[in-house]
């Protein structure tokens, strides 16, 4: 890392970054701030790992694809997502796209710090598979077909009511599929967030 406790903030917004700079002095962690995806990499040539907070809505280049590049070149950094338009899709695609985790503003500033501890320590595990996206996969693959076809419609956003039209079936059996979904705690392993948004759709 290139700090033992050194953390990148990526925002455009800069009452944001200063929020973020003086939280993580409370902790005696170091800080860079930078206002865009462009500026980043314009700076870090992404040759060693680094824990980032990421915002996802950036001018120009998303937070997402800035996520990938960082992923792609240094697969032992650790990326936190922070995002004001947090929903299901974006908090998956981050996921997947190998991110840490993946919070919401307005953020609890004694979670995110607990997370941000957990980052800094966790940059010399491999970002290629993290191990909850091998357990989602596992989970996933236990799903019936239409209960597949009714978790890809949940991780677009979907309520029950489109999902029973998209998948030309009746309301009560796409309660019933989504119900079996949820029972298999295929979420979990993708952190509480997306447990609980899935959860409270109708």
């Amino acid at each position: 890392m290139k700090a033992s406790r050194c953390v990148d903030i990526i925002d455009d917004e800069a009452e944001v970054l200063d929020a973020l700079t003086l939280l993580l002095s409370t902790a005696q962690i170091e800080s860079r701030s930078y206002g865009s995806a462009e500026e980043y990499l314009t700076l870090n040539p992404l040759k060693e790992p680094a824990c980032i907070l990421l915002d996802n809505q950036l001018p120009g280049m998303s937070g997402i694809e800035l996520l990938r590049q960082i992923v792609a070149a240094t697969k032992d950094s650790t990326v936190i997502m922070i995002t004001a338009y947090g929903d299901v899709p974006t908090a998956v695609s981050a996921m997947r796209a190998g991110a840490f985790h993946f919070v919401q503003k307005p953020f609890d500033a004694e979670a995110l710090l607990t997370t941000v501890v957990e980052a800094l320590s966790r940059t010399d595990e491999t970002r290629d598979d993290p191990h909850e996206i091998k357990e989602f996969n596992a989970r996933q693959a236990l799903l019936t077909q239409r209960e597949r076809e009714v978790l890809a419609l949940l991780l677009e956003g979907l309520p029950t009511k489109f999902i029973a039209q998209q998948l030309r079936i009746s309301s009560r059996t796409a309660e019933h599929h989504r119900a079996a979904v949820i029972q298999s705690n295929i979420f979990l392993p993708l952190y509480g967030f997306l447990y609980e948004s899935i959860s409270a759709q109708y």
